[in-house]
């Protein structure tokens, strides 16, 4: 048995610490006490589990949108990234094959937000090729015009 004061060991019988001096009480056998606990204690009544609780309902969804816009093919964005396909490059060559049409096709194309943007980029640089060709036949001219010029002041000095 052990002082509970100062934890010292003392004998079974002894009635004081020999170290503290402190009074002891004979100790209880342990069976005894826990049976006199046993008998004590209420005994707890029986847990019922959580009731379970209904899910709240699913927010409403809105209504979707319908689009009434008759050209839809070119109000979508990815439709206007995506690249061309091969019927649709053949049908652009056989629009700039028809004179005059193909001008004013060119210009729609070029200057429109709602065209592909690959037609739009095959569109402008058409457009910069033409004029580049209009300045260059104009520069030619003008260089053959003075060639011809100049040759018919060289036959005229004979």
């Amino acid at each position: 048995m052990f002082c509970e004061q100062c934890g010292k060991d003392i004998p079974e019988n002894s009635k004081f610490c020999a170290g503290c001096g402190a009074k002891t009480e004979p100790a209880e056998p342990i069976v005894q006490a826990v049976e006199s606990e046993a008998q004590q204690a209420p005994t707890p009544e029986p847990i019922e589990p959580p009731k379970a609780q209904p899910a709240p309902p699913p927010p409403p969804q809105p209504a979707p949108v319908v689009n009434t816009n008759k050209n839809t093919q070119y109000n979508n964005r990815d439709n206007l990234i995506k690249p061309l396909s091969i019927g649709a490059y053949i049908g652009t060559f056989i629009i700039l094959a028809i004179p005059i049409v193909n001008l004013i096709m060119l210009l729609v194309w070029s200057f429109s937000d709602s065209v592909n943007i690959n037609k739009k980029h095959l569109a402008i640089a058409i457009l910069i090729l033409i004029l580049i060709s209009i300045v260059l036949s104009i520069g030619l001219a003008i260089l053959m015009a003075s060639l011809g010029f100049g040759m018919m002041g060289w036959y005229n000095s004979f």
